[in-house]
């Protein structure tokens, strides 16, 4: 009798034992699941919150560098109007205000933060190349600014005969930097509509999550 009482609480034990160990490793089975789970939901919700970011940044250069473009087109065609009248003009140039480079920080981040690996390849291609071509022009931009203000702003106070020369033409150095100018002011448009492309593109992403 006592032999077989200790088997059955052994065995009642080594049941307990081994229901303890099942509730242990479900336990911890669901605990790495839901830690898969939640850093699944994280990854998304960065994912999101980056591309917002992107929209927001890509429509702002949309719209401001449309808009710059165009009032360096007309300030270039109102010196080009009093120039073909055969009138001396003061080359009083629009000057973009604040920063030469417009703001990357989203992109910046997308990069840093490695969600930019999680775009699909031609997109992030896409938006590699924008980035890259907007600093790079927006650079050749600074050097113009730079030029501006070193060479032209201080003539603008001396008069159009100024930015002439002795055959009542032009100075070279004036027109390379006008045609610099209206490069710019073309690459701005451009840009600005491609802006508008991928912010299109990465809406159209967005209303997928």
């Amino acid at each position: 009798m006592a032999r077989r009482f200790e088997s059955a609480l052994w065995h009642a034990r080594a049941l307990s034992a081994l229901a303890q160990l099942t509730l242990i490793f479900v336990g911890v089975t669901l605990a790495f699941v839901f830690e898969g789970w939640r850093k699944q939901l994280d990854e998304a919700a960065d994912i999101r919150q980056t591309i917002d970011g992107l929209i927001v940044e890509l429509g702002h250069y949309e719209k401001h560098g449309g808009d710059l473009a165009l009032r360096m087109e007309q300030s270039v065609a109102a010196w080009r109007t009093e120039d073909r009248a055969g009138r001396r003009a003061v080359l009083d140039l629009y000057r973009i205000p604040g920063a030469p480079y417009p703001p990357s920080a989203a992109w910046e981040s997308a990069v840093s933060s490695g969600v930019a690996n999680r775009l699909e390849p031609a997109l992030r291609l896409d938006l590699g190349w924008y980035y890259s071509e907007n600093r790079g022009i927006h650079a050749n931009y600074a050097r113009q600014l730079a030029f501006q203000e070193r060479e032209v702003m201080p003539r603008t106070l001396q008069g159009a005969a100024a930015f002439y020369g002795p055959d009542g033409t032009l100075r070279p150095e004036f027109r390379v930097h006008l045609q610099l100018y209206e490069e710019f002011a073309a690459d701005l448009k451009r840009l600005s509509a491609q802006g508008g492309d991928l912010r299109r593109k990465l809406k159209a992403l967005r209303a997928t999550m």
